[in-house]
Formats: C-alpha cells, structure tokens, sequence
C-alpha cells in the first residue's frame, strides 16, 4: 500500500494544496503552526472521517469544526494511493457527508461497499483499504507524538501499553482496570461475616428487622388520606429523581466529551484521590447522620429562625455567576487575535509581493512599448500584452489579498471588543463576589459555597425539628444508639485522614488539595471527580436539559421535606402496630436486594474467572511474537547495545545491556531510550496486524533521539514500503543528506 498525493482542496488553512509523495521515506517539513497538524488531521479524515467510532448513531468530534476551511465555504479533498495492482482516488467532502471511491484504472466506484460501514455509520475508507478501525490504525502505523512528555512516568507507561496491546490488540485499552475493577465491585459486595459490605450490612438489616417484627401481631387501618397524599408525592419524587438521572447522563456525556479534548492534549494526572474521596463521602455521611440524631433527640422546642430566603437567594446568586464565569472562561479571545494577527502579517506581505509584481509588470510593458517605437519595429508592441496581462491578474490577486485583509482587521476588532467586554462582565462578577465574601466573612469560593449550603441545610433541619416536635414524642431509643456510634465511627476515620494531611476540616482539606495543582491539571482532575462522581450512580433512562441540576435538586430536597412531614404525620397517627407492615415490606426489599447482590456477586466471580483466563490466554499468544520483533529492531536501533527484552509474568519489563553485561529495568533508561523502545514497539505491531503494508506516519517523534540513532532508526524506516515523517527540525533531513539516502522532501 502506498499513498501517492494528498490534494487538500479545502482544509483548515490549505486551499488547493497538492503533496506529492513516492516510495520509501517522505518528509514533510514545515515550522510550529505551518500546518503540519492539519495535514495529520486531512489523513485521519479522510480515511476515517471526523466521527466518533460508533455503531449506533453518527457523532461528529472536535476535530472536525477544528479543520473547517477559513476562507471558504466548501471542505473537501482527496487522497491518490495504490496498492502495487491498482491505483484508486479517495475523495470525502466534509460540508456534505459525501464520500466518492474510484478504481482509477477502471473506472469503477467502490463506494458502495459493505465494507466501509464495519465500524461505524459513516463510511471509512480505512477499513476498506487497511482492514482494521481507527483505534487499531493509530496503535499501529500512526505515531502522532512521542510517548510521554514525562520522564518518570514514560517506563510504566510504555509497559502499561504492550501489556494492553498484547491482551486487547489496542494498546489505549486496559483489561487490568476492567479487571480491578471487578474485583474492586466482588469486594464490596463481600459475604454476611462482613458486616461493612453490601451483604453484610444486609443481613445485619434483616436480623434487626426479624427480631423487631416478631413482637408485632397485625396491621391496623392507616388513614387514606394521608397515604394518597405521600403517594403522590413519592411519585412526583420519582419522576424528579428521574429527570435528575437524565440530566447527570447529559452531564456526563459532556464531561466525558470535554475530558478527551483536554486529555488530547498529553496532560497527565499524577494525583490519588483515594482519601480525598473518602473524605468528602465520610463529610456528607456525617452530615447526613447529624441530622438523623437531631431529629432523633428532638425536644419539643418551639423556637424557630429562619433566614432561609436570604441564604436561598444569596446562594442562587453565587451559582448563577460561577456558572457564567465558567462558560466566559471557555472563550479564549486573546488566542483567536494571536492567530488572526499573525495571518495579517503574512496577507499584508503578500500584498507587497503582489503590488511589485504589478508595477514590475506594468513598467517592463512600458519598455517594450518605447523600444519597439525607437527602432521603428512596431510588430513587438504585441509582446507588451504579456505583462499587461499578466499584471491585470496581479491585481486581481492583490486585491483578493486586500479584501482578506480588510475581513481579517474586522474580525480583529470585534474579537477585541468581546475580549473587553468578557473582561468588564468578569469585573462586575468580581464585584459580586467581593460582596458576598465581605457578608459572610469569607476569603474565597470554596468556603463561601460551603457556608452557604451549610445554612441552607441548617435552616431545613430546623424546620424538620419544628414541624415534627409537633407529631413525634417518642423515638426509638435503639435507633439514636446506633446513629451516635456511626457519626463516632465516620468521625474517627475522617479524622485518621485529616491527621495524615496535617489539616483541621473538610474545607482545609479541599483548599490543601486545590493548591497542590496547577489550573489545567485541576480541571481534568474536578472533571474526573465529577465523572466518577456521576458513574456511580444509576444514569439509565431519557437525556433531560429543561432544567439544570440544583434546580432539580432543590426541588427533591422539597419534595423529600414534604414527604418526611407526611410521613411523621402518619407515623404519629397510626397506632403502634403499624410498623408491622413497614417491617414486612422493608423485608421483602432487602430479601431482594440480598438476592439481587448474591446474583451479582456469583456473576462477577464466573466473570474474573473467565477474565483472568483469557488475559492469561491472550498473552501467551501473542507476546513472544510481539517480544521478538521489538528486540530485533531496537538492537538495530541502538548499534546492538540493547538486544534482548525479558517479561515476567507480572508484566516487568527488563532490557539486557551489552555493555553492562547486565540487565536493567525500563525506569534506569533515559526518555530517548524508552522512545525508541516505544517506536520498536509500534512497528512491530504493524507487522504482526497487518500484511498489507500499510504506509508508517510519525508525527514529530524524533525529539528525543541522538544523531547515532536516529541515523538508524531512519535507515531502518527507510527498508519500509512508505514512511511518511512530519517535522519541525532539519534534524532529519541533515542526517539523510550525510547517509547519501533518497528520500522525497516537502516544505509546507
């Protein structure tokens, strides 16, 4: 397989841009931002469209309003390749959806294969021509970058990535996380011994409710009213609990989306959140059971302040300008003028160009006009059209550049006036802030919204005791016991974690870890945590976006307070053997949830089981296939320094060292020699994928490589069909001309 033209008719800032490419090695040279990127994306495009792989539905993905033309309506192009018997014309327009395949030689169009929709709705030419998808295409003859921009963390993750690819055929894909994870789900399902896990806690239910119920005889009349009332009630709560689903899976999905765009960009989390997860947890269970023992020990006072109103619209206020603040934060105008200022240069140099080719033009007619009159040869007054004409398309050209030009100032301007006027509106925002830092005696953000949801809260507890020291003049003495030693329990644990990070609270402790990173990092971070946050939860059901989710909350935490009156009502009024009924209903509930999580638990064992065995299975196939090509290449690479890689079966990776007669493990390597590794890893996997000789592209790869090696690693890419290399350096090209080595050079 080789891929002969690329012919960017209407891509980002190409227009009518033809690369020709031959056999052997391709190089593709060009500064920072002269669109090297753009051309990765063209190739990606067009064998694979700007769609996210998916079975289901078409998706389009960032990059594909990233690549939108800028001085153009239309978005196409086409790529000429051949497989050494045919030659055959990929042309994809993007605006349209539209793809066209012909059989040059032929004649004939292939665009109706079967086919081209084996992964996904939209027809990729890849799977076609290449047989594989795009995920298997970039772990394999697509190096977009190096390995990690991380010296300490490139050494587990190059060996994370064979172990990947060795199990999976995909080396982004781990089956050791599905695997811990499985397990980590068998843990906490654990046994009825345990009485901290899921069915232990459950039979612990069932003993107490049995013991409860049997000195209850029957159930007596409950009042119908009451009852309807709560009905309705939990079903609206239902359907509000319904709707916050939908709109968490539409948080979700937009997390989801904007972590793989910030992730695309190689920053890397290094931070275990571990015990700040449990923190916050044992923070809200206390919370939680808090209020459960205020309402327990309840004392039939009647006072009661409230400034729920004020705090309610001082609240709504900070969440509706932190939100603001976030989507104004996601503008970046200075970047845009950055880049438009930068085209302004080039266009206006263009411009001059242009204006001396006219007057050039026009003054050479002028003397072709005087010397055909001086030596009386008029004949060669015609010659004088040439550059007449010549010049007249010049202008034409000068003023296109002039028009493009003028657009650009304009965008510039009003680019600059939004930038002021994000600005002004951040400042009023400030202003806000300050206010509500100054009423409520705060420094920041984190504790003015945790001052505020702790009134918030406070004031609904007091309403809670208020209304059910009216009802309620008796509590389970049992109850408030086993509250008292869970607030103790959660309290010891919190306090363990809060002693090991040297800190006094939970808003200590948040401030502790916000600090700790920088403000990229903590976005992936915050948008980890929330993802991880709503994927615990049960997301199933119809995408809700009418309302967001306080607004939804606000509205369950109503409905919960109203249910809980209802409820204290009919507890008060029913007569003591009603609880009967609850116990028998709670009873039958934790029965099935009991059997439910022993199905679940039986499953996830035969599941690990199973699991276990193919990872197991998977490995011994195909790693000494992937072993042996690694240590061939990398022993040419590095002059037979290194030729021989041993692999434990715990996945450890050590490389033998000739010169230390010795072998080392992959973190003792410098970032280059784990690149090269890296590299030898991915050509080995294209030979063993494929037999169809699939053209290698490396995107800015060679950073980190010396002039010795990387003379080697380009004659080795230079034995391969086609290698196309991107690049910034001359690094490359120099060291081609020193090996007297043919190879085809592109400037963009």
């Amino acid at each position: 397989m080789k891929f002969n033209e690329f012919g960017l008719l209407n891509f980002g800032k190409f227009e009518d841009k033809i690369i020709h490419l031959e056999d052997g090695l391709n190089i593709i040279y060009g500064e920072n931002e002269g669109g090297k990127s753009t051309i990765v994306n063209f190739i990606d495009g067009i064998f694979y469209g700007f769609s996210k792989d998916s079975l289901k539905k078409k998706i389009k993905d960032d990059i594909y309003d990233k690549s939108k033309p800028w001085n153009s309506n239309l978005y196409k192009g086409y790529i000429n390749l051949s497989d050494g018997k045919k030659d055959y014309r990929i042309s994809r327009d993007f605006e349209n959806d539209t793809l066209n395949i012909l059989d040059i030689y032929k004649g004939e169009e292939l665009t109706d294969s079967d086919k081209l929709y084996e992964y996904s709705r939209i027809p990729q030419p890849g799977a076609l021509f290449f047989d594989i998808n795009r995920k298997m295409y970039c772990s394999s003859f697509f190096l977009s970058q190096r390995l990690s921009q991380v010296e300490e963390d490139a050494a587990n993750e190059l060996k994370q990535r064979i172990d990947n690819f060795s199990v999976s055929s995909n080396e982004n894909f781990n089956y050791n996380k599905v695997l811990e994870k499985m397990e980590e789900d068998l843990y906490k399902l654990g046994t009825n011994k345990r009485k901290t896990s899921d069915i232990g806690r459950l039979y612990s239910e069932l003993d107490k409710i049995n013991n409860e119920s049997s000195s209850l005889v029957h159930i007596r009349d409950k009042y119908n009213e009451v009852l309807d009332e709560l009905n309705k009630k939990n079903q609206r709560l239902n359907e509000l609990k319904d709707n916050l689903r939908g709109r968490k899976l539409f948080e979700l999905q937009n997390l989801k989306e904007k972590l793989k765009t910030l992730e695309d960009k190689n920053i890397k989390d290094e931070l275990n959140y571990e015990d700040y997860d449990r923190a916050i947890e044992l923070n809200k269970l206390i919370r939680f059971y808090l209020n459960k023992l205020d309402s327990l020990m309840i004392d039939n006072d009647d006072e009661f302040i409230s400034d729920e109103t004020d705090y309610e619209e001082d609240y709504i206020n900070f969440r509706n300008i932190n939100d603001r603040l976030n989507e104004l934060n996601l503008d970046n105008f200075s970047k845009e003028m950055e880049i438009i200022s930068s085209d302004l240069v080039n266009i206006k140099n263009n411009g001059n160009f242009y204006l001396l080719k006219i007057i050039s033009s026009f003054l050479l007619s002028v003397l072709i006009i005087v010397l055909s009159i001086y030596f009386k040869n008029y004949f060669f007054i015609i010659l004088s059209l040439i550059p007449l004409t010549y010049s007249y398309f010049r202008v034409l050209r000068y003023r296109e550049n002039r028009d493009l030009q003028n657009r650009l100032k304009n965008k510039l301007v009003i680019l600059k006036k939004k930038s002021v006027e994000k600005t002004l509106e951040k400042q009023k925002y400030d202003r806000e802030f300050e206010i509500l830092y100054n009423k409520y005696n705060v420094s920041n953000t984190t504790e003015l919204s945790q001052i505020l949801e702790n009134n918030r809260l406070e004031n609904v507890k007091r309403l809670s005791k208020k209304e059910f020291n009216k009802l309620v003049e008796d509590r389970n003495r049992e109850e408030l016991i086993d509250t008292k030693n869970k607030i103790k329990e959660f309290e010891d644990e919190i306090y363990y974690i809060f002693d090991k990070y040297g800190v006094n609270n939970i808003s200590e402790f948040k401030n502790k870890f916000n600090d700790f990173k920088d403000a990229s990092i903590n976005e992936i971070n915050n948008i980890k945590l929330q993802i991880k946050d709503l994927s615990r939860e049960d997301l199933g059901g119809e995408i809700y976006q009418e309302s967001d989710i306080s607004d939804i909350e606000n509205k369950i935490r109503n409905e919960n307070l109203e249910i809980s009156n209802l409820e204290g009502v009919l507890s008060a009024l029913e007569d003591s053997l009603s609880k009967y009924r609850s116990l028998k209903e709670k009873s039958y509930e934790l029965n099935r949830r009991l059997e439910k999580l022993e199905h679940n638990k039986e499953v996830l064992e035969f599941s690990i089981s199973k699991l276990k065995s193919f990872m197991k299975s998977r490995r011994e196939d195909s790693l000494p296939a992937i072993k042996n090509n690694i240590e061939k290449i990398i022993s040419q690479i590095t002059d037979s320094k290194y030729d021989e890689i041993l692999i434990d079966d715990k996945f450890n990776i050590k490389i033998y060292d000739n010169d230390l007669n010795d072998y080392v493990d992959l973190s003792s390597l410098s970032i280059g020699t784990i690149d090269q590794i890296y590299l030898s890893f991915r050509l080995s996997i294209s030979k063993i994928i494929s037999d169809k000789n699939i053209p290698i592209i490396l995107d800015s790869h060679f950073d980190s490589y010396d002039d010795n090696r990387l003379y080697n690693t380009l004659s080795i890419l230079g034995e391969n069909n086609q290698t196309i290399i991107f690049t910034s350096t001359k690094r490359e090209i120099e060291i081609l001309n020193k090996m007297n080595r043919n190879y085809n050079l592109i400037n963009i």
